[in-house]
Parts: C-alpha cells; structure tokens; sequence
C-alpha cells in the first residue's frame, strides 16, 4: 500500500511544518519531499527521498553528482535531477554572496582563499579563478571564472587573464584554482603557469599578488610556497 503526504496529518506535512516554523526546522528528507513535490509512477515521494539519501548521504555528495548518475536512481528522472541540481546551486550561490566581498573591499590571500573554497570545493574539473583589483588591492568586481580545465589539468592562456583584466581596469590580480583530487600542493605545472603569468603581468603593468591553490576542504599559497616566483628579476633562474 503506498503511502502519499497527503495522508499525513496537516500540521505533520513539510510543507505546513515549513510554513509554521520555517524551513530550518525540517530534516534534510523533509525539504527533499517539499523540492520533488510529488512522486512517480512506481515511487512515491517518500521513496525517492529515501533511495536518495541512501545513494548519497550528504549534500557534498550529491553536488559532485550529475544529473545522468542522478537518473540512476529509482524514482528519479530529468526533471527531478534538475530540480535537485537548482537547488544545492542555489544553496553554493547564497554562501558565496554572503562570503563575497562588495566592490572596494580589500583582498588579502586568506579572505581569496575562502571565497575560492565556495566557488571551487567539490568541482570535478579544475576551474581557473580571477579576482580583479585596484592598486590598493580593493576588489573591483566580482570573481571570475575564466577557464574550466580537464580532469587533470587546466588549460590557462595567458590571454584570457589578461583580457578579462584589462576590461575590468585592474591594476593588480590574483588568481585560484581547485584539484579536484582534493590535493592542495601545488604541482610543477602550477608554479610554471604562476611564473609565467607573474613575467606576463610585469610587462603589461598589472601586477600578480598571488595564485591559490584550492584542495578538498583547505589551500595553499603559491606566494608562500615560493614567493620568488613573483620576483620578475629572479623568475628566469627559479628552480622547483
């Protein structure tokens, strides 16, 4: 016998429960049941919401999922994939907002770095991050992502940091990018594309604070790891 939410009593519904008490009082099952609305044909909106979180057991998870290995399980199809893709998306959006900083705030590397982890944590590709700033290190717009990599490796052109700069009037910049191994040590390839926007930057006059490098739940700083690199004078002679 299947059992629908409409055989729950009224005050016991998600929905009812959220509009009485707000959203933060229901369970990660519950908000799931109010996002589906409604089951299929073989599964009811229970079911799926179980299947789900039997598949997945965090929202972590069910980011890096697509939407094809989404549709493998029971119950759900496209549209229901899509519907949980809007809304962890949603979710990622809301912590970037509120952890980007308005146009004239001062950027260091630790507050990049934070920012980064929201736009970057759990990416499966590497995804190539700009922040664009004033001579006084004040952010002028919001990050950027520039380039989106394969697997292993991101493909960084110089021209597109540099165009994306200048329309933006920036005198200074700082880049980040994610491993998706979840890895935060910077490889060899890092720090040749480090240097090689550094000798970029000096020629063209906008100056490279720093490169981060974004790892599973952590960062590391390319500046602090061998800050030589950013020395246009040494670059030519740096060894790894």
């Amino acid at each position: 016998m299947s059992f629908y939410l409409k055989d729950l009593p009224a005050l016991e519904r998600p929905r009812e429960r959220l509009l009485q008490s707000g959203a933060g009082s229901l369970s990660l099952f519950e908000l799931f049941e109010i996002i589906f609305s409604q089951g299929s044909k073989k599964n009811n909106v229970f079911q799926i919401s179980n299947n789900l979180l039997a598949q997945y057991g965090s929202l972590a998870q069910m980011r890096q999922a697509t939407i094809q290995e989404l549709c493998q399980i029971q119950g759900i199809g496209e549209a229901k994939a899509a519907q949980l893709h809007a809304a962890i998306e949603l979710g990622r959006r809301l912590f970037a907002e509120n952890n980007t900083p308005k146009s004239g705030a001062i950027l260091d590397t630790n507050h990049a770095s934070k920012l980064a982890l929201s736009y970057l944590k759990d990416k499966k590709k590497e995804h190539l991050l700009l922040f664009c700033l004033d001579s006084r290190s004040r952010l002028i717009v919001r990050p950027q992502i520039i380039s989106v990599g394969t697997l292993n490796s991101s493909l960084v052109h110089q021209r597109e940091v540099f165009d994306c700069a200048i329309r933006n009037h920036a005198a200074q910049i700082m880049l980040a990018h994610n491993h998706p191994s979840g890895d935060f040590t910077p490889s060899f390839e890092d720090f040749e594309t480090t240097k090689n926007i550094a000798l970029a930057g000096n020629i063209m006059g906008i100056n490279l604070l720093d490169h981060i490098v974004i790892g599973a739940d952590n960062f590391s700083s390319i500046r602090v790891a061998n800050p030589e690199i950013f020395d246009v004078q040494k670059t030519n002679a740096i060894r790894y």
